[in-house]
């Protein structure tokens, strides 16, 4: 065999080993690869075209991660992340922190220059091995594909599917490759072997240990996180409130606000949690139930460490426990509500318990309604967001600030629609992004509502958005700043002037006039009332399409504390 048929041999057999790999990780049920341009990872790149997967292009590796954490979160099957080798790899680690936090699964392949050539100044070169130390569900550092029976492949593509699919996160794989990298013959697919099975879990111990705690205690809180739980479910889980008359403290992302018909939803939680004459005349909980990520309260948290409950049930915990007053005393996996439906039979036609949250809820939410007015007052923004799309689309809320906004600006009578959220890791680092990947995922019309500070933060995911077409809106809330920053005590304890300096950060941006120089559709409404209008406007329209929206901090802190204090008074005259 002369030196070209060797050559040629060796390479091909790096191709039939990622044919191989793409063709039954499609066969499981993968249909999205992101791919970033490069050298190195030619074979990978070409192979998952050969195999008729769905293929989208990013120059931004950062855009790319967090394009395929968006799309999963929709379709909750891995998008297969593709880059070259050297720093490619390392702009991904922030959509797989936030990935891993939040139980999305994703499938990260990074070429890689062979063993040989590490540790030895080649170009495009670093150490690649367990570069996302504990934040992926799975590491495999492959062996060099052109070296390998393409058969094995086949192993390689179902662990990596159940790592990520079953254990809820991101598994990395690392390819070694070595040139060349072109293809020099045909590249032929075969058929695959691999069929997709079914991961769902089920506890029936948990069901039972539920229904005996329903039973045997009045004075029960079911607290669901952000979570992206299917709508049977959600309508399971108010049921199950109902029939064991606990109240649901529901927080914005966790789709069940709007969604849920029951009287036993709580909005509020943040004031409620947060008031002494509620709380001390409510006494401590027996038991609470918690699903779904940490819930975005503050003042719940809060409440809860100081009033641990006899019994903390934490249901289908991701890599994280939400446990940060350190009282769960159980963890169950899996649907444990699937026997209630709307005709179960009641433990208890009546609860004092839960008539005090549902009262509390009603004043607060009176209160809240009086600012839901003022046009520089986030909590009307949102409000007017909210209101403003139909029950059909899907709205992104972005951390810091916005996600508060909605806490209280999230009523239960805006129209049904269901939120998303990266609440795993809590960044304000590729919401964008995230929405561009939503959006391609789902058949419903993406919303992205993000602040002035992680819109600039995610610009790359602004310009992808552009250039792929999104059948998107962003709305852009511009408050000259971190504003969340004037709501903690740093904000009284120094300087206004290092204040301003250190915290607001203000871009400076002119969003505006800068996405109009780049041909996108641009609206600025200047009250509540024109930013309704415009959301409702943009509902059916195709395209991308960006509202900018100037907001006031002092505005809004003004009304937090305003509804706090208020509800206090009030509250308080009748207890």
């Amino acid at each position: 065999m002369d030196k070209t048929s060797t050559t040629s041999n060796s390479q091909s057999s790096a191709y039939s080993f990622a044919i191989r790999f793409f063709n039954e990780i499609k066969a499981l049920g993968v249909t999205e690869v992101a791919v970033s341009p490069g050298s190195r990872n030619t074979p990978l790149v070409l192979a998952a075209d050969a195999t008729g997967l769905n293929i989208k292009v990013f120059v931004d590796e950062r855009v790319a991660g967090f394009y395929a954490l968006g799309h999963a979160k929709i379709t909750k099957s891995p998008v297969v992340l593709v880059c070259t080798s050297g720093t490619a790899s390392a702009n991904y680690l922030p959509a797989v922190i936030e990935a891993n936090h939040s139980g999305v699964p994703m499938i990260i392949c990074s070429a890689d220059r062979p063993p040989e050539l590490r540790q030895w100044g080649a170009g495009q070169t670093i150490d690649q091995v367990q570069i996302y130390g504990s934040n992926v569900r799975w590491f495999y550092d492959l062996p060099v594909a052109n070296n390998v029976d393409p058969s094995k492949a086949q192993s390689i593509a179902v662990r990596a599917w159940d790592r990520s699919v079953t254990g809820r996160g991101p598994i990395h794989l690392n390819w070694p490759l070595r040139e060349p990298l072109e293809p020099l013959t045909d590249l032929v697919v075969p058929k695959a072997n691999l069929k997709p099975f079914d991961t769902a879990t089920f506890c029936e111990a948990g069901a039972q240990r539920l229904r005996q705690l329903g039973e045997k205690y009045e004075n029960g809180v079911i607290s669901v996180g952000p979570n992206d739980l299917d709508d049977e479910v959600i309508q399971r889980i108010g049921w199950f409130s109902e029939v064991v008359k606990w109240p649901i403290i529901a927080d914005p992302a966790s789709q069940i606000r709007g969604r849920v018909a029951s009287e036993t939803v709580i909005t509020t939680g943040e004031v409620l949690c947060g008031s002494l004459p509620f709380t001390e005349s409510l006494g401590s909980p027996h038991v609470v139930v918690h699903i779904g990520l940490a819930p975005t309260s503050k003042a719940y948290k809060k409440w809860l460490s100081v009033n641990s409950p006899q019994h903390h049930i934490l249901v289908s915990p991701t890599v994280d426990w939400v446990d940060p007053s350190n009282s769960i005393t159980e963890a169950y996996y899996g649907d444990l509500l699937f026997s209630y439906n709307e005709n179960s039979e009641m433990f208890r036609p009546h609860s004092a318990w839960s008539e005090q949250w549902k009262h509390g809820n009603d004043v607060a939410d009176s209160i809240v309604q009086q600012y839901l007015q003022d046009d520089r007052n986030e909590l009307s923004i949102v409000n007017a967001v909210m209101e403003g799309v139909d029950d059909e689309a899907r709205v992104m809320l972005s951390n810091s600030m916005i996600i508060r906004d909605a806490e209280l600006a999230f009523t239960h009578n805006v129209p049904p629609h269901r939120t998303l959220c990266n609440r795993g890791a809590n960044g304000i680092d590729g919401i964008i992004s995230t929405s561009l990947g939503a959006s391609f995922g789902s058949k419903e019309k993406v919303i992205c509502l993000v602040g002035d500070v992680a819109a600039t933060h995610d610009f790359g995911g602004i310009l992808a958005s552009i250039r792929m077409e999104a059948e998107m809106t962003i709305v852009i809330l511009d408050n000259g700043g971190g504003g969340i920053f004037s709501f903690l005590p740093i904000s009284d304890a120094i300087s206004e002037e290092q204040f301003d300096k250190y915290f607001l950060t203000s871009p400076m941006l002119p969003f505006a006039d800068v996405l109009k120089s780049l041909r996108a559709d641009v609206s600025t409404p200047q009250t509540i009332k024109e930013l309704k209008a415009e959301i409702k406007k943009t509902m059916p329209k195709s395209g991308l399409s960006v509202i900018y929206y100037q907001s006031d901090t002092d505005s809004t802190l003004r009304a937090f504390r305003s509804i706090r204090d208020s509800f206090d008074q009030e509250f308080g005259q009748e207890v």
